[in-house]
């Protein structure tokens, strides 16, 4: 199982701190919890997604591959000037 947390603005919007699911790769972590909070996967990637406290920018993306025990954060991205 991959434990998800979700903070900030994804935190509010789907009213849970945190799931577990079984994922093989972010893209199908994507699936599942667009599935399951009934939204698309799409809007899903508008948040900063990090594995393991490492952005997949700085891994494979959504083909990043996920194992048991891994933790996949959803933050929003920051604004500023």
């Amino acid at each position: 199982m991959v434990k998800i947390k979700l903070f900030v603005i994804a935190r509010v919007k789907f009213q849970v701190r945190e799931v577990e699911i079984d994922a093989k790769s972010i893209n199908d972590a994507l699936v599942l919890l667009a599935e399951k909070f009934g939204v698309k996967s799409r809007d899903l990637k508008k948040f900063l997604i990090y594995v393991n406290e490492v952005n997949i920018s700085q891994l494979k993306m959504y083909r990043t591959e996920l194992k048991d025990g891994d933790v996949v954060m959803f933050l929003s991205p920051s604004s500023g000037g």
